[in-house]
């Protein structure tokens, strides 16, 4: 069996000796013949099978069927049997996704004395040649007895590892060890080099930069601490490549820049996210759906760059594991059948003690949850599977319904042509991360919060890395948001100039654009780029009026610029000093604008885009989920909601099967008792 990525209707799908499969599937930890029986009956055709004896960041076993690497050379492979035999008695038509582990195990650790476990210090043992070398035998020795036995059910791969099986080194905190510092050695070729610590790693909140010149060290070395992270990944997904052939699918969970707040976005080690995206052995890429906007109001969103995965011929994979409305009866749940004790312990924790905020607490509100992030997939044009975490989160059988309902409904479309829509390009930036202070939080007030702007904007956006800009189609686009454009490469900068500064289009910058690189810093660059002459102010201000709207950060951050420019059309300005924080320049064939702060409101973000000449599609911050097919809004509130269309036509909701003939471009929907609804053009 031959699986590929195949570019089709617009998408990138999963083919299967030639013919493509639709992207929708099933995982659990815990899976029994009552949940995949479900899934299984509702039509869904992948499944997961997680192959693992280890324990989870919450001390539950990953797997019941036990551990398949119990030596050096010695595998008990007959425990992957025993859940293929299984998925084969009660998915006899399904394909599979095998999740394997890649940890250092207990009985490795012992014979390897000093080193840490590679699941919560990933970064301290990653470069071992031991670990490397033992676990790429043990991974290329299951590949071929799952290759030979069971490949013409098994679709691909995911391989997992690090902290919550999602290459994190999150337990280090970037920490010194005597193998990563060896690493560290030959990585700068310089045999005294030593590991930035204490107080060189940790800088009070308020400042925004490192010096490019004084904290060289600490910049250099946390572009390794990144580089080892993907060169680990990059490193398994090679040797797995030499028995897969590319002619099975290859997956990680990685690049998770749009939703790791604070130090995390650092110690975690996925900064080097572009080379991973970009690597030819890698076909998928995986996240949980954004914990911080899945409740119910929320707008749902993804972790990482999906539009990246899509302009690489990647499929995004996009798990949603909301907490159900049966999670908080689960424990008394007659129809569970796992009942081990560090499954039980892990589901009494998850209900009573982390008291996690995304459970959908209704039914009502559980179907709606499950039609956004549908519609969500459906507008990016991604996979997702629903996630069954430790069994149960769907023991209700008019959820099943719903399960079965969406499936039909993605089969159905699945043959639409399905393109981008977006008029809005936003770009975020790995690179200029090295140079920022960890302790800042300005990857949250740039990057991972301001999704709540975008998702509420009212108009779609295509989300891309800076290292991306090459081989964006920019004339799709009337406007580009650089979130976080700190430090430029010439060709990046040649770029923006010509190309993107032209034609009509329209630039919103943020902060400090062009500001630092490894030759320094410079004000002057940021002027140069934006038109505009800027100043620092002497007391910063973290707040801002722009349009008549307040936005900005929890603290003041330095430094922090304001426009001074009488050339400069003021938009808004500091609520402090006074001073221009918001404005624009029209040049003629293009306009800029810059915002001295970030974290912009989607009201802000709404007149700059109009502006800009974006179609908005809804007001009031209602969300939308837009391609070249299908327009969808998400409104919790009561009453209706209004849809402003490209053209008339005769639409179908496809939830409903309601039919609406537009006039003026403008439809009502009534979205007081369904939140989510999705149009799609039947003439």
């Amino acid at each position: 069996m031959i699986v590929k990525i195949v570019r089709d209707g617009g998408r990138n799908k999963i083919s299967v000796d030639g013919k493509t499969v639709d992207s929708l599937a099933f995982k659990s930890f815990r899976p029994t013949e009552n949940n995949v029986g479900d899934f299984y009956a509702a039509g869904v055709r992948i499944f997961h099978v997680y192959c693992s004896g280890m324990r989870s960041g919450i001390n539950m076993l990953y797997s019941l069927y036990g551990e398949p690497w119990v030596g050096d050379g010695e595998y008990r492979f007959e425990v992957f049997d025993r859940q293929m035999e299984f998925f084969e008695k009660n998915a006899p038509e399904g394909y599979v996704f095998v999740n394997i582990q890649l940890d250092t195990r207990d009985w490795w650790l012992r014979e390897h004395e000093g080193l840490p476990s590679s699941f919560t210090h990933l970064s301290q043992v990653a470069a071992d040649e031991d670990y490397r070398r033992d676990t790429a035998e043990f991974l290329k020795a299951l590949l071929r007895h799952a290759e030979d036995r069971w490949g013409d059910r098994i679709l691909g791969y995911y391989l997992v590892g690090g902290h919550t099986n999602e290459w994190f080194s999150d337990f280090d905190y970037e920490a010194s060890h005597p193998t990563k510092l060896a690493a560290y050695r030959r990585y700068t070729e310089d045999q005294k080099a030593e590991i930035p610590t204490g107080k060189r790693l940790i800088r009070p909140s308020r400042e925004i930069f490192l010096d490019p010149t004084e904290d060289r060290d600490v910049i250099e070395y946390r572009r390794f601490h990144a580089r080892l992270i993907s060169d680990t990944v990059l490193y398994f997904c090679r040797e797995a490549q030499e028995v897969l052939c590319h002619n099975k699918l290859l997956g990680v969970f990685f690049g998770y820049i749009m939703e790791l707040s604070g130090e995390r976005m650092w110690n975690a080690g996925h900064l080097d996210l572009d080379r991973v995206n970009g690597s030819p052995d890698i076909d998928l890429i995986a996240t949980p759906s954004s914990y911080r906007f899945r409740q119910y109001e929320d707008f749902g969103a993804h972790m990482t760059l999906d539009d990246s995965l899509e302009l690489s011929g990647k499929v995004y994979f996009a798990s949603f594991d909301n907490l159900t409305c049966t999670v908080p009866t689960l424990e008394s749940n007659t129809r569970r059948i796992c009942g081990d004790e560090s499954t039980m312990d892990a589901l009494y924790q998850l209900i009573h003690k982390f008291k996690r905020l995304d459970t959908l607490q209704t039914y009502e509100k559980t179907v709606q949850g499950m039609r956004r992030e549908m519609m969500l997939r459906l507008a990016k044009r991604c996979g997702t599977w629903w996630f069954d975490m430790l069994e149960g989160w769907y023991y209700d059988e008019r959820l099943m319904d719903e399960v079965r309902r969406l499936r039909l409904l993605s089969e159905r479309l699945d043959s639409l042509e399905m393109n981008s829509a977006s008029e809005i390009c936003v770009l975020a930036d790995c690179e200029s991360l090295y140079y920022v202070n960890k302790c800042s939080g300005m990857n949250d007030e740039l990057i991972t919060e301001q999704r709540e702007g975008l998702g509420r904007l009212g108009a779609p956006y295509d989300l891309y890395s800076m290292s991306d800009l090459p081989s964006i189609d920019i004339e799709k686009y009337k406007l580009f948001i650089f979130l976080n454009a700190y430090s430029l490469t010439d060709e990046q900068r040649r770029i923006i100039k010509e190309r993107v500064m032209s034609g009509g289009r329209s630039t919103l910058f943020v902060g400090a654009p062009d500001y630092i690189s490894d030759r320094g810093v410079s004000l002057a660059r940021v002027e140069k780029l934006l038109g505009m002459r800027l100043l620092r102010l002497e007391v910063d201000d973290a707040r801002s009026m722009g349009f008549g709207t307040e936005y900005g950060y929890g603290e003041a951050k330095s430094p922090t610029f304001f426009i001074d420019d009488e050339s400069v059309l003021r938009l808004g300005e500091f609520k402090q000093s006074g001073q221009c924080s918001l404005g624009s320049v029209d040049r003629g064939d293009h306009t800029v604008y810059y915002s001295s702060l970030g974290h912009i409101h989607a009201d802000v973000l709404r007149e700059i885009a109009r502006l800009a000449g974006v179609h908005i599609y809804a007001e009031g911050g209602v969300p939308v989920y837009v391609n070249d097919a299908l327009i969808g809004v998400y409104n919790t509130a009561d009453g209706v909601t209004a849809v402003s269309l490209p053209e008339d036509g005769e639409y179908e909701e496809i939830f409903s099967g309601e039919r609406y003939i537009t006039e003026g471009g403008k439809v009502t929907l009534p979205t007081g008792k369904s939140p989510a609804q999705m149009l799609r053009r039947i003439k």
